[in-house]
């Protein structure tokens, strides 16, 4: 939440005002306009614990933390949206990237060039690498740094060696060998080095061998509930609009309605869950 709590806080005073909120918040939920100032004075009113007018660090992590403590549970969120991250990420490279939100918009009958999907992404790219990033990815940075030893974004048969060796076989170190085979196993592009594409793709992969078609239907289930905002057991135009929203890309009820219109089999407006499914297929 640090991050984040950074990124609202424009001048770096250590909290949050009401107009910066407004500020880096507006565009986000509303399109181009700015969120009134009278909203995000009620927004920090309303979150504010120690009643000084602003929010702190304090503040942001008891309203995460109070937002994902429901009866629903803390896991099966983050399960619910792992799974919505892997649709958008259509490339399977960890990242939403311009390419894959405008693929994934282009599903929903929305097309938008890569510079419009660029400017979408921008709103919630934290950390200003022009990607929306995965939390494994996150994770596995660290990891993948401790191994490049010389820094140049590559893992070496050598570096493997002189890092893990300790780790697995005390204060002898790795036959060499052995470090250039599992280098040629895990290296996916071939190029005898190992990217943190590889050492993500081999955590992933440890995590979910048997992933199989019931749980991608369930996957599938997940993704369709986060979708359906109403909670009527379809995606209606009203709830395609608040996800598009969410996403920074304002629509009109009667767009909505022309884009569900593209994968409405049955003519009734909206999407039932098999619809969904053809959809994403």
């Amino acid at each position: 939440m640090e991050h984040v709590f950074q990124y609202f806080d424009e001048n770096g005073d250590g909290k949050i005002s009401a107009l910066e909120l407004r500020n880096r918040l507006g565009v986000v939920l509303v399109g181009d306009e700015l969120l009134p100032l009278e909203e995000a004075e009620e927004a920090v009113e309303c979150l504010d614990l120690d009643g000084d007018g602003f929010l702190g660090l304090d503040d942001l992590v008891n309203f995460m933390d109070s937002s994902t403590h429901d009866d629903h549970g803390e896991k099966e969120k983050l399960q619910d949206l792992r799974r919505a991250f892997e649709i958008y990420d259509m490339e399977r490279v960890g990242f939403i990237t311009p390419k894959s939100l405008s693929m994934m918009l282009t599903r929903l009958g929305e097309s938008k060039s890569i510079d419009e999907c660029k400017v979408m992404i921008k709103h919630f790219d934290l950390n200003g690498d022009g990607m929306v990033m995965r939390k494994l990815y996150l994770e596995m940075e660290h990891v993948f740094q401790y191994f490049d030893e010389n820094g140049d974004g590559k893992i070496s048969a050598l570096e493997l060696r002189n890092r893990l060796g300790v780790v697995l076989v005390g204060d002898e170190l790795l036959p060499l060998i052995e470090a250039e085979e599992a280098v040629e196993c895990l290296d996916l592009d071939g190029d005898g080095f190992l990217g943190l594409d590889d050492l993500v793709n081999f955590m992933d992969s440890s995590t979910h061998d048997d992933h199989g078609e019931k749980e991608k239907l369930q996957d599938l289930r997940r993704a369709f509930e986060i979708y359906d905002m109403e909670g009527v057991g379809s995606i209606t135009p009203k709830s395609l609009n608040m996800m598009l929203t969410r996403l920074g890309e304002s629509k009109s009820i009667d767009e909505c309605k022309v884009m569900i219109n593209h994968f409405d089999l049955n003519g009734d407006g909206v999407l039932s869950f098999d619809e969904f499914r053809v959809m994403m297929q």
